[in-house]
């Protein structure tokens, strides 16, 4: 048998990451797969770069990786993405490179095709289809037809922060870890004020593989951290949706807009 651990969205959540890391030690997991959108947000992108590379993992870039390199390249302009100034600030130049040289997707052991939205962009929901009326998961046939260029039996996904298991009718499974750091969020900007990809706990959330052969077993993790801490650290940097989403894993009533 072995045993893998899967992270994502820490989004500068020290606090949660640190966490998780103990938790999955405690299980004495060696090998962690990490699915990107490392820094961005209102807490601590550097204290988060420091865990990250004293830890050996698997890890790919996400869409707010992507988007602090590309503010970075446009030279002094200033970027619209809240919080974006304060993190490009703050994370040092070795956390810059280090998040250059992650690739957009990876596979490990023949196993697990790794990608941080879908396998084509890092920005789109793979198993959620958000529209007017709500947020919903993709039935089997579009799933199927979604990943039907991957050879790999578990398609590992992050990006929308929930976490799900999804089994599908070919043999196949797509997993979303859920947030590290994130439990809630404003998504699609169609419907943002009208639908928030919301986990319903403020919990540290990461997801265990158990393989044995063709056997697999599938684990959603939630653990407990300071999420008061986190919540009033995101308010002190001047992000109180942040503060509401950290403290309770859905969208505040004051934002919602029906």
């Amino acid at each position: 048998m072995k045993t893998y651990a899967i992270i994502s969205d820490i989004h500068g959540n020290l606090r949660a990451l640190l966490a998780v890391l103990k938790d999955i030690k405690s299980r004495e997991i060696e090998t962690i797969i990490n699915l990107g959108d490392h820094f961005y947000g209102a807490l601590e992108p550097e204290g988060v770069a420091e865990i990250l590379r004293q830890n050996p993992m698997v890890n790919i870039r996400g869409n707010t990786d992507r988007a602090i390199l590309e503010s970075l390249e446009r030279d002094g302009m200033k970027s619209a993405k809240p919080e974006m100034e304060r993190v490009k600030g703050e994370l040092s130049k070795q956390s810059i490179e280090w998040i250059k040289a992650l690739p957009l997707t990876a596979t490990l052991d023949k196993l697990f095709f790794i990608c941080h939205g879908t396998p084509e962009s890092d920005n789109e929901y793979l198993l959620e289809e958000v529209t007017a009326n709500g947020v919903f998961v993709y039935n089997d046939e579009d799933l199927i037809e979604k990943v039907k260029d991957i050879k790999e039996r578990i398609i590992l996904c992050g990006h929308s922060h929930v976490n799900r298991t999804v089994y599908l009718s070919n043999n196949k499974i797509i997993l979303n870890p859920g947030s590290v750091g994130l439990p809630a969020y404003l998504g699609s900007e169609k419907y943002e004020h009208r639908f928030a990809m919301e986990s319903m706990s403020p919990h540290a959330k990461y997801a265990i593989v158990h393989t044995n052969g063709d056997h697999i077993n599938i684990e959603q993790v939630q653990v407990t951290y300071d999420w008061h801490a986190a919540s009033d650290a995101a308010r002190e940097n001047g992000n109180a949706n942040w503060a509401e989403f950290l403290l309770h894993g859905r969208m505040p009533k004051d934002l919602r807009v029906d």
